[in-house]
């Protein structure tokens, strides 16, 4: 019986693999501007294809903000092979990332039926944003392969409690190697840094500044050299951002991925208990999104009508309600403080998430599939929760919200 649904589990995946080869066959785009990211993408690896010395003094972070590392390494695979192949042989290491996912949920929910956290973890595969940049070699699936490994080892070592200095040691290797990619994922740093002072060993945690700082070395001298520095300090002068509003987006972005989770009778049960028994602090929490409303400037994200994502479209472009938005800041709010057990470290990752991408404008695709990932992985739910999350009934409702949103961008987008 075992083999059998092993089997099963087997022939799903194959099954997703399949779906994401037949999207690159037909040149798939559900996440609307991937394959524009893609021709920006393609003419920094051309780029660097050639000598780097060289054509770094030429590279401008002003036309593309990202670091450097990924063009190089693709550039001179571009030596060897074709951008169709690469293209190809990227599809190919995406498919790391579920699988990632998969051996976190079993070391995080270990006593729990393999079955379930397998179908979680393919959730991934109905997210366009993870099938787009498979399919169009953008940075975005690189960058979570390596940080979900990343959260692997932390989960491995306990969350540090552990004290299994290679495995912290590898959970912060990882980090940086998402960070050569995407520098802003610097920030979940400080995540890490939290649990490290408040488990390990003074003598390891010495040892894992020293390390961090050694990897860092060639991007500091990369933004030292190319006096590149200023510009990262300086890429979004507050002038720019309009805090709150992004803060607003920020709140609908995440209630989009909490939907699917709420449909079942028990969960909705212990929200409303939860309203009852801290109805003060949720009246702050109401007060604190009207204050920040308050300084919203302008609902408008863009003139040319990109970013915000599905729910900020809906309320704002498509029937002209900003007041909804501004509701379901206040709903999102509410049910995080319902759903996560109070504790500092879950407070420290959802500011850092919002931290993470300061620009003027959030696009949805930041935090698809990373939320996903995080909210099994490093945010503390209360064990009753966790419960309902993970049974088979309850998850009938996230995969057809997942297969619907999917199946809405590819048409929306073809």
């Amino acid at each position: 019986m075992t083999k059998k649904i092993y089997n099963i589990r087997n022939l799903l995946f194959l099954f997703f693999t399949i779906s994401l080869f037949f999207s690159f066959y037909i040149d798939e785009n559900s996440a609307g501007g991937t394959e524009y990211d893609h021709s920006v993408t393609s003419e920094f690896i051309l780029l660097f294809s050639g000598n780097i010395k060289e054509n770094l003094l030429i590279y401008d972070p002003k036309i593309n903000p990202h670091l450097p590392f990924f063009y190089f390494f693709f550039g001179k695979l571009l030596n060897l092979f074709s951008l169709e192949s690469l293209r190809f042989f990227y599809l190919l290491i995406s498919l790391i990332l579920p699988i990632i996912f998969y051996k976190i949920l079993k070391i995080r929910f270990k006593s729990q039926n393999k079955n379930i956290l397998f179908l979680i973890s393919s959730l991934i595969f109905l997210s366009p944003y993870f099938r787009s940049s498979a399919v169009w070699l953008t940075n975005d699936n690189l960058t979570l392969i390596f940080f979900s490994i990343s959260i692997y080892y932390f989960c491995k070592a306990d969350e540090f409690k552990s004290n299994n200095l290679n495995d912290i040691i590898k959970c912060f290797i990882f980090l940086m190697l998402s960070v050569y990619i995407r520098q802003n994922f610097i920030v979940f740093i400080f995540f890490y840094i939290y649990h490290l002072i408040l488990h390990a060993e003074f003598k390891k945690i010495i040892i894992i500044f020293i390390i961090n700082f050694i990897i860092s070395l060639p991007i500091i001298y990369y933004l030292i050299h190319y006096e590149h520095i200023l510009y990262y300090i300086n890429i979004n002068s507050k002038d720019k951002l309009d805090y709150s509003l992004n803060f607003l987006i920020f709140l609908n972005i995440i209630l989009f991925y909490l939907i699917p989770f709420l449909i079942s009778k028990a969960i909705l049960k212990k929200i409303i208990f939860r309203l009852r028994i801290n109805l003060k602090e949720i009246l702050l929490l109401v007060f604190f999104v009207l204050i920040i409303n308050y300084f919203v400037q302008d609902y408008s994200v863009s003139i040319h009508g990109f970013g915000g994502g599905a729910l900020y479209k809906l309320f704002v472009d498509l029937i002209n309600i900003p007041e909804l938005l501004i509701l379901f800041s206040i709903i999102s709010l509410v049910l995080l403080f319902c759903f996560l057990d109070k504790k500092i470290e879950n407070y420290i990752l959802l500011i850092l998430l919002f931290s993470l991408y300061p620009l003027p404008i959030l696009y949805q695709k930041y935090y698809d599939p990373l939320f996903l990932i995080i909210l099994f992985s490093l945010l503390g739910f209360s064990k009753d929760i966790n419960i309902k999350f993970l049974d088979y009934k309850y998850l009938i409702a996230p995969i057809i919200y997942f297969s619907s949103f999917f199946l809405f961008a590819l048409y929306y987008y073809s």
